[in-house]
């Protein structure tokens, strides 16, 4: 019996290990690791399995587009456990989360968000027949403020409903969750950028500055992942009880669409409190947004009009920045196009024509 479990096993962290070294295969880390890939699995199996595995220490650096962020970047070997327990839970929690989840989920992201908004705004104004009304709302410092002990339990709410036969995979995935969110990233934690590059960063948005017990690492599967574990909870709260269906959450950010101005004000009020006192997350002070929706709806980069929908001034102020870049790639400007080309954008796209004739684009 062990040797099956065993073997699973390490089938299972080498399904993973191909999966995280998917377009890395170039990477220092990645390249080391496949030296010695045989017997690093084999370690890892024998570690995981006799409840020994412990994560290497994380590297933070500092991102500034499309905002400044604090990412901590885990050691490859632990990359590959975080894909061995994101495909062994995924699938289940996948199945029971919200259509309007979009966020880190296949065949969804960031352009269906957008589409979704512009579905659900058309719906409740019966095409923009009759007055509706978009309420946006922000989570303060999301991932800084999360609870681990009550992350921790939500994971395993799911794998006692997902695994009723508490049998090797279950006790596998628990002792795996127990240590992924209760790792401390400081521990140990290697920069490699200055300490200097962490000027301008809002307390709330960093690791560094939280109590014991707070916070998880922006920049790990896991950490997306448990975004959506835990918000799921905020998803079923809205849409079930306060009963509203055309509702929509990428990562932390969230709106709600009705005909009933009051409604939506009372809904804020009934959040924030729920929020406050079942997830212990707060509602950001000053992202808060009721308006008609003629107006236009910002959300995830674009402005949602009536009929039409354009890139947002952030994304237009990052794309320009990005290709007049030297470093620009190919692969970025490719990205970068194909995404406006969903947009009203001929505009954006003559100023792009513009700098490539400059010889400023990629």
């Amino acid at each position: 019996m062990q040797d099956e479990r065993t073997d699973w096993l390490l089938g299972e962290l080498n399904k993973a290990y191909r999966r995280a070294r998917l377009g890395k295969t170039k990477t220092p880390q990645v390249v080391e690791f496949d030296k010695v890939a045989k017997v690093e699995l084999a370690a890892l199996a024998r570690e995981i399995h006799g409840r020994t595995y412990t994560p290497r220490p994380s590297t933070a650096f500092i991102v500034n587009r499309p905002v400044k962020r604090e990412i901590f970047a885990a050691d490859f070997r632990d990359r590959v456990v975080h894909h061995f327990l994101f495909n062994q839970v995924n699938p289940w929690w996948d199945a029971r989360f919200i259509e309007d989840n979009y966020s880190c989920r296949k065949g969804k992201g960031t352009l269906y968000g957008i589409r979704r908004l512009d579905h659900h705004i058309r719906s409740v104004s019966r095409n923009y027949t009759r007055p509706a009304y978009v309420l946006k709302l922000d989570l303060q410092g999301y991932f800084m403020s999360l609870d681990r002990k009550k992350l921790y339990s939500r994971a395993v709410w799911g794998l006692d409903r997902q695994f009723p036969d508490r049998g090797y995979a279950y006790q596998i995935c628990k002792f795996l969750w127990k240590v992924i969110i209760f790792n401390d990233p400081l521990k140990d934690v290697l920069l490699s950028c200055p300490r200097t590059a962490w000027k301008g960063l809002p307390p709330s948005k960093s690791l560094f500055r939280q109590p014991k017990g707070r916070g998880i690492a922006i920049g790990n599967l896991t950490s997306q992942l448990l975004s959506n574990i835990y918000l799921d909870q905020l998803d079923r709260f809205v849409t079930l009880e306060l009963g509203f269906r055309h509702y929509g959450r990428y990562v932390d950010d969230f709106y709600i669409v009705s005909t009933g101005k009051s409604q939506l004000v009372t809904a804020m009020r009934n959040i924030e409190q729920y929020l406050e006192m079942q997830l212990r997350l707060k509602l950001h002070p000053y992202k808060r947004h009721l308006q008609e929706c003629h107006r236009g709806i910002s959300f995830l980069g674009a402005v949602v009009y009536p009929y039409r929908m354009h890139a947002g001034k952030r994304l237009k102020c990052n794309l320009l920045a990005a290709l007049s870049s030297p470093d620009c790639s190919r692969e970025t400007e490719a990205s970068y196009r194909g995404l406006v080309k969903h947009f009203r954008h001929s505009r954006l796209l003559s100023s792009l024509d513009h700098l490539d004739s400059r010889g400023g684009g990629c």
